[in-house]
């Protein structure tokens, strides 16, 4: 037969606080019950004591006789006159003694399979013997036996009517969590569950929401990443095609597209392989190296990577470069970031407009034609989904992420971002790195001479 075993924890607290409350109650009325018998009986023996003492006194001043053998009995209380030679006969050693000593005794006695109380007196030449049975008694504490009993089952349905009560207060936050835990797993919102009660249903419960937090914000993460991935990808894969089609239409020569779709193609490369080791490494974020970058050489190959692009936009693309324009970062990335400003600026600027890229040391300026930016949007310009939200239903915006992967990638190699824009005139967004390695390399060198 199968066993029946409580499987909520409302259950199980209720059946676990029953069970200790039962156990306590039976154990106070099991020892109240000995108490009060035991109780009940001493001052029976107290009194069994008076009362020899009482018919002792009352003989004595009345000078009567001994009248040894005489035996004198009510319902529950037997007096006997004997020889105290017969006294020591019949009772206990206590007894026997306090017949010798002439003081009085008292307690029981087993006469003919009969317990009795007794009180035993010495007086002159005889001995008061006083007896009652215990069963008379055991009705004396039956009325207290009856009361412990009364007491003890309202006291086990008060504990119950509590056991349930606590029980269904610790239980109930917990399936609270239980429920919150299962709507979050199916992909809902639980909603932010309350932080009152006992200090460990709080401390679950705040838990809880710090958990259903940090999971929003992991997935919120999560799909800004693979966001950032598509828009990243996007960039070579455009600029092979725009080459192949340059190569097949004939603009440009075998060895120049050639080259040009080799060198996307790395790129390409590096960004799946940075995909990998993100999903390996459960990370959500791009490394970046540290060495010298010739920025130059980066606005050069930013022009020459959307010179088609700029064709189609009918859009002029030049880079303007001064000398000795390096900087401390990583190249890759600072082709990927100026990649990205450059695509937003020919998406932005109008047809005959002009996007210059500025080359100088430490700085990579892309200025556009494009309709600008408020006073109020400059702050916000590199925020997420901003600008895309903000105009997406009015210009020529991309998913909303290349700026702000442009300033993750700036922070990521130690630099910042910065935007410059008047409406209807146009915008400069420039991209600020650290001074070159050999820079700093040389300028600690001249001190140390």
């Amino acid at each position: 037969m199968r066993r029946l075993v409580p499987r909520t924890l409302r259950s199980r607290l209720f059946a676990g606080i029953a069970a200790a409350v039962a156990v306590s109650i039976v154990v106070t009325l099991v020892a109240g019950a000995l108490l009060t018998r035991r109780s009940l009986e001493q001052e029976a023996l107290r009194s069994l004591g008076r009362q020899v003492d009482l018919i002792a006194a009352q003989r004595s001043a009345k000078a009567a006789a001994p009248e040894v053998g005489s035996f004198l009995a009510t319902e529950q209380e037997r007096l006997t006159i004997l020889t105290p030679a017969q006294a020591e006969l019949l009772l206990p050693a206590k007894g026997a003694a306090a017949v010798r000593g002439k003081t009085t005794a008292t307690g029981s006695v087993e006469l003919h399979g009969t317990r009795y109380l007794y009180a035993v007196r010495r007086n002159g030449t005889e001995a008061l013997v006083l007896l009652r049975t215990a069963h008379s008694q055991a009705s004396d504490w039956t009325p207290f036996l009856v009361g412990l009993g009364i007491a003890g089952a309202v006291g086990a349905a008060l504990a119950a009517l509590v056991a349930f009560v606590l029980a269904r207060a610790v239980a109930r936050p917990v399936s609270r969590v239980a429920a919150a835990s299962r709507r979050l797993a199916a992909g809902e919102d639980p909603g932010e569950l309350s932080e009152t009660g006992a200090g460990e249903v709080a401390t679950l419960a705040a838990s809880f929401n710090h958990l259903a937090a940090e999971l929003s914000r992991a997935q919120d993460a999560e799909r800004a990443f693979l966001l950032s991935v598509s828009h990243e990808l996007k960039t070579p894969l455009t600029a092979i095609r725009g080459h192949a089609e340059a190569l097949s239409d004939g603009v440009l020569g075998e060895r120049e597209a050639g080259a040009v779709i080799e060198r996307e193609t790395g790129r390409l490369e590096r960004l799946i392989r940075d995909l990998l080791d993100l999903a390996r490494l459960r990370r959500r974020s791009f490394s970046a190296r540290a060495e010298t970058v010739d920025l130059g050489d980066v606005a050069r190959e930013t022009v020459e990577r959307y010179e088609q692009q700029s064709r189609r936009f009918e859009v002029t693309l030049s880079a303007v470069i001064e000398p000795e324009a390096l900087a401390s970062g990583d190249a890759d990335r600072v082709l990927q970031a100026v990649s990205n400003l450059v695509e937003n600026a020919l998406r932005c600027s109008p047809k005959g407009g002009a996007v210059r890229v500025l080359a100088s040391p430490e700085r990579l300026d892309v200025v556009d034609d494009g309709p600008g930016l408020g006073p109020d949007e400059i702050a916000h310009a590199f925020e997420r989904f901003y600008l895309w939200e903000r105009y997406g239903n009015d210009r020529p915006v991309g998913t909303g992420l290349g700026l702000a992967i442009v300033r993750e990638l700036a922070e990521a190699m130690g630099g910042s971002v910065e935007v410059r824009s008047v409406p209807d005139v146009g915008s400069t967004f420039s991209l600020l790195l650290p001074p070159a390695v050999v820079e700093v390399a040389r300028s600690t060198h001249a001190v140390s001479l």
